[in-house]
């Protein structure tokens, strides 16, 4: 196959999976209008479609696996194209580029949310300080709405316009559950709601989640100072090895000719990053623990 036929294959396999991602969103969506029932905003999401919604990005699950797919896709033929000979080589640089996409959308969304969390804590606690002094709800989310951090001062702004402009609860808080769908969000939803359909005493409500959820965020920040010496060795022997190559390289040319040139030189390669990938799986599996 010549590099035209390389090209066009990948723009082949891209134009089939997008398409094939457009039909299978829409013959959802039809199927979803036929049986419309109302759906629980204060239910927690899986995992990426929360990422794909706290990165603001609003796609269907479908769209990024086929996108991811498709970028996996390309590279194994980019691979194929330099390197005709180590299929397995290929197939798992594939594989890698597949579950990189889902690895890095996930974390990158996982630390906004973890901000934004941290941060819309301050701000409940200052609804709740303004209520003890007797202030209304309306006028809590004002003076918290005018000193919140500027991370979240654009979805409290939006909730205060909500809330203003006479709309319920359940409605103001949607588009904000939807977006961070986090414990933090959902308890304090929560309690408004309850607060506005029974009348309760929503202060003593606040102050319980915020006390709640101050100890939780005590024990995630203690849970991660004792995994931090996990993540570093995850990170050092994830890009040690490839930092040394241009090292070895530099010093001897020809470092890497006895592996190169044997016949189970590629099958070596495939083991080690077979073995490389299923370690940082692991050790990222092992980070990953939840309150």
């Amino acid at each position: 196959m010549t590099k035209l036929d390389y090209l066009l294959a990948i723009a082949t396999v891209i134009t089939f999976t997008l398409a094939a991602s457009v039909f299978i969103t829409l013959y959802v969506k039809k199927n979803a209008s036929l049986n419309i029932k109302k759906i629980d905003i204060l239910e927690e999401k899986d995992v990426l479609t929360l990422s794909l919604r706290v990165l603001g990005l609003n796609i269907s699950n479908a769209w990024f696996i086929s996108m991811a797919f498709s970028l996996s896709s390309s590279s194994w033929f980019i691979a194929k194209l330099y390197y005709p000979q180590a299929s397995t080589s290929a197939f798992i640089v594939s594989i890698v580029v597949f579950i990189t996409c889902f690895i890095t959308v996930i974390d990158i969304a996982h630390y906004k949310l973890a901000k934004f969390e941290y941060q819309f804590l301050e701000y409940i606690e200052t609804i709740q300080s303004c209520l003890s002094t007797g202030l209304s709800l309306q006028q809590s989310m004002k003076f918290a709405d005018e000193h919140a951090d500027r991370y979240i001062k654009k979805q409290s702004t939006l909730l205060l316009q909500r809330m203003s402009m006479g709309s319920d609860a359940e409605t103001s808080f949607t588009p904000l559950i939807e977006r961070y769908n986090c414990e933090t969000v959902r308890l304090f939803a929560h309690s408004v709601i309850t607060h506005t359909q029974s009348q309760c005493d929503l202060t003593d409500m606040l102050k319980s989640v915020c006390k709640m959820m101050a100890l939780r965020t005590l024990e995630r920040q203690q849970l991660e100072a004792k995994l931090s010496g996990t993540k570093y060795a995850a990170v050092f022997s994830g890009v040690l090895p490839y930092a040394l190559i241009p090292l070895f390289s530099y010093t001897d040319p020809t470092w890497f000719d006895p592996l190169l040139n044997d016949p189970n030189g590629i099958a070596f390669i495939t083991v080690a990053l077979i073995c490389q990938l299923f370690g940082f799986l692991w050790l990222r599996l092992s980070l990953r623990v939840t309150l």
